[in-house]
């Protein structure tokens, strides 16, 4: 049996776990050119608010970092792709998904752990006109509630720190 004193120690140390950073997972696909600093970006058809928060986040991120939104067709274009899900669904791209990769392999939660999501940010950056390919990077956390207000923030900075990582 606990003494009274431990019950203090054992409380704080519950408290501190509860309120540590979550630990946040990145990928990315390829080193972005490093001429690239001007974007256009594009949004779903119907955006939800979480769409929309998620693009805000990105568009805040890589204003932080230098690069400039422009209306020019031939600029880099980035899109977001943001998700939720419980933990036992799990995560991937369909880039992953076709090499057979989960970007966060669904697994059953730890009883302390069963209300928290895995929210995913994925920043897709495509060249202009004839430029190869597209260039990912990907954002994911396991969150609870408290923490999913500013889930869209947390992983695009993370995401768009990949991209400039890169460079």
């Amino acid at each position: 049996m606990f003494s009274r004193a431990a019950l203090p120690l054992i409380s704080a140390a519950v408290l501190a776990g509860c309120a540590s950073a979550p630990r946040v997972e990145t990928r990315l696909s390829a080193a972005v050119p490093v001429a690239v600093t001007a974007y256009r970006l594009f949004e779903v058809e119907a955006p939800t608010a979480a769409d929309r928060a998620a693009s805000d986040a990105v568009r805040q991120a890589l204003a932080a970092r230098g690069w400039r939104e422009v209306d020019d067709k031939t600029a880099w274009r980035v899109e977001t792709a943001y998700a939720v899900r419980p933990q036992k669904t799990g995560v991937f791209t369909d880039v992953d998904a076709r090499g057979g990769e989960w970007t966060e392999a669904p697994h059953l939660p730890q009883w302390w752990s069963r209300n928290r999501q895995i929210h995913s940010l994925s920043v897709i950056l495509t060249g202009p006109g004839d430029e190869a390919g597209a260039y990912r990077a990907s954002a994911v956390a396991v969150l609870g509630r408290r923490q999913a207000d500013d889930a869209a923030n947390l992983l695009a900075e993370a995401a768009v720190a990949q991209l400039e990582a890169a460079n």
